[in-house]
């Protein structure tokens, strides 16, 4: 049991209602988005928490050590790619995810940007603005009937397959990890990957960033895909080979590519890929609802409150630093 009021750092404001509820219970420094690695470091050295809501924020070994107090970090959003787990892990610090909290408005989403990718909506609605544009210069495919491949179906990866088969697409599926066999009320079929990108007219992409998953779809894999096909990255930017991606979708080997998610974020103005007209660039909004964000930052301000109470946290990634599944 915490004997004290635990200090935490948010790395920039999460949603009022669940920062004023954090706030009524430890003590609470708050950052922004243009918090510097820099300033980041100096405003941790006393810290027993930090909440993670920026990703572009790395917390590796500098970070860590530059708080010696130290005890939890808590991600806001189920991603941590950002956190060096390992690292954390060696400290004794737990690492806390949201998963499966923003699975809705992720999946909803996905279906947005497999639209307006197939029928090119951003790029018609941008000639709009230049007046008398010619609608035959944005013929998609209808997608009803059509293969879509889902690689990674965790609890995202589940609401997306409900609606694409909705949509009527028979659904391929690729599921490295052992949950898999968990998926027999799904919609699906699952094969291998090779067979998924051969055959699919939509690769999605829903898996973490880990060793295993970083540049899994690569020039190699490009080239199994149909250039008649969609790939839509709602992973993580490491996920694809970015330079393998330019390449072909400049040369129109790929028919589009719509993606939220970069290696580098925020998305600057250089950022090679914009400059393709068969590439849709968003500035990772899957979960920027009204209603993902108020539940994500509730649920990681509740393990940062089962944390301060000497409670059993429940999300826990790394779950090896736990001495009798207690957090404090």
């Amino acid at each position: 049991m915490n004997t004290r009021t635990p200090l935490v750092f948010l790395t920039a404001p999460v949603h009022p209602d669940a920062q004023a509820q954090l706030a009524r219970s430890v003590r609470l420094d708050v950052g922004s988005e243009e918090l510097t690695p820099l300033d980041f470091r100096r405003r941790i050295d006393k810290v027993d928490v930090i909440l993670s809501k920026t990703d572009p924020i790395t917390i590796g070994a500098d970070v860590i050590d530059a708080a010696p107090a130290l005890k939890l970090i808590a991600r806001h959003g189920s991603g941590y790619s950002n956190v060096d787990v390992d690292y954390a892990t060696r400290k004794g610090i737990a690492v806390t995810n949201t998963p499966g909290v923003n699975a809705v408005s992720i999946a909803e989403y996905t279906l947005g940007l497999m639209l307006a990718a197939a029928r090119r909506i951003p790029q018609a609605s941008a000639a709009c603005r230049l007046g008398a544009p010619n609608r035959f210069a944005f013929q998609g495919p209808e997608l009803m009937g059509k293969v879509f491949g889902i690689v990674g179906v965790g609890r995202i990866g589940r609401e997306v397959v409900k609606r694409a088969a909705a949509l009527g697409m028979q659904v391929l599926a690729h599921h490295p990890r052992p949950s898999a066999r968990k998926l027999a009320d799904l919609p699906l079929q699952l094969v291998d990957l090779e067979t998924l990108l051969q055959q699919s007219d939509v690769v999605s992409l829903h898996v973490p960033l880990s060793d295993d998953t970083r540049n899994m779809i690569g020039a190699e894999e490009l080239v199994l895909m149909k250039p008649t096909a969609l790939l839509i990255n709602l992973s993580r930017g490491g996920v694809v080979d970015e330079g393998a991606l330019y390449r072909t979708l400049e040369s129109k080997r790929l028919f589009a590519a719509a993606t939220d998610v970069l290696a580098n974020e925020p998305v600057r103005a250089d950022e090679p890929l914009l400059r393709l007209d068969n590439c849709l660039v968003m500035p990772h909004i899957a979960a920027v609802t009204d209603e993902a964000q108020r539940a994500v930052a509730f649920a990681a301000v509740e393990e940062i409150l089962r944390f301060a109470r000497g409670e059993p946290l429940r999300n826990v990634v790394n779950p090896e630093v736990l001495s009798g599944g207690h957090g404090a």
